[in-house]
């Protein structure tokens, strides 16, 4: 496999975050860093057949309540599926929302699961593969909490078809942060702005041709054709699993408009709209609790979601894993 990069998604505006990694270790040691989150770092091997990568993994751990609480209680084990146009990133990326989550009193598993910029598109299922590597050892680690996904940007697709995938019995709950809710819908978001045409489309906020033209490219490395992104919308265009989903939008996105997570608004339980805040919100939480910050919305729905579980959250993933298997392995047929 080709070696990874940081994320360069956004990537200057997260370099004083990212900085904040550079005391862990390697190899599932301990380090402490802002906010007392204690993170580890290690490696998933991948399950295809014949294939030694290992999936790049770290794991925020909740902070200590005080100097004597060695052990802090886990409320629920969450994978967070970081966006970068289904291109790049990795384990690396968005700090400061996996730091946030852990906050809440979550385990928190972010991956460097390969995708289009090592050359793997939906077709190949290395992708698809990877994230049910990464959630099985989620489910394994923390067999004895709730179990969720949480997904931005592009990141937030997969985190919505795969607790769509799933269901209930495996996932408790799903948070989506801007997600690319419907890949055809934002390629032709894109194309508007790259025709210069997304103004009198009705787009209040839009990026330059240049960018969207470099945000498709990406895009479409992944996907390759309309059509799988058509399958894609129309399996999240209604919900198929009853699994608690919180929907996170911004008023302002460039990135992902309203009306490429419309259909997903219409079966979520709840969402949240912030206004005047645009795709940062998938790699920048508002430190302090201001008032732009989703973190007690999210507070509030696992409330909800792990008090009303009652424990049968907890997840068995085999069944819903081997639908993921199954779908994914036929030669015809792709995941979404």
């Amino acid at each position: 496999p080709r070696s990874r990069t940081p994320c360069s998604y956004e990537a200057k505006r997260q370099v004083a975050s990212i900085n904040i990694y550079q005391a862990a270790r390697i190899n599932e040691t301990m380090t402490t860093i802002g906010d007392d989150v204690a993170v580890e770092e290690t490696t998933v091997p991948s399950t295809i057949e014949g294939d030694d990568f290992a999936i790049p993994i770290r794991i925020h751990l909740p902070p200590a309540r005080d100097e004597n609480d060695d052990a802090p209680p886990i409320r629920a084990a969450v994978f967070f599926i970081h966006g970068g146009i289904f291109y790049y990133g990795s384990r690396d990326c968005h700090p400061t929302v996996a730091r946030g989550l852990a906050g809440l009193g979550l385990a928190v598993v972010t991956a460097s699961f390969r995708q289009g910029e090592e050359g793997e598109s939906r077709r190949t299922n290395v992708t698809t593969s990877d994230l049910g590597d990464v959630i099985d050892f989620v489910r394994g680690r923390w067999s004895d909490v709730p179990l969720g996904l949480v997904g931005s940007s592009s990141g937030g697709f997969f985190a919505l078809a795969l607790s769509q995938t799933l269901g209930p019995s495996a996932i408790s709950f799903c948070v989506a942060i801007c997600p690319v809710a419907n890949p055809l819908e934002r390629a032709s978001y894109l194309r508007s702005c790259i025709a210069g045409n997304a103004k009198s489309d009705g787009y209040v906020n839009f990026h330059h041709p240049e960018k969207a033209a470099d945000i498709l490219r990406k895009q479409m490395v992944y996907w390759e054709d309309d059509e799988s992104m058509a399958r894609a919308g129309e399996f999240l265009g209604t919900k198929q699993r009853d699994v608690p989903t919180l929907l996170i939008v911004g008023s302002a996105d460039k990135n992902v408009p309203f009306s490429v997570t419309k259909d997903v608004q219409s079966w979520a339980m709840r969402t949240i709209v912030v206004g005047g805040r645009g795709h940062e919100l998938c790699f920048e939480v508002v430190e302090g609790g201001g008032y732009h910050c989703y973190l007690p919305d999210i507070d509030r729905f696992l409330d909800y979601c792990l008090s009303s579980n009652g424990g049968e959250g907890k997840g068995r993933i085999e069944e819903g894993r081997e639908q993921v298997v199954a779908s994914c392995s036929m030669s015809n047929r792709v995941c979404w």
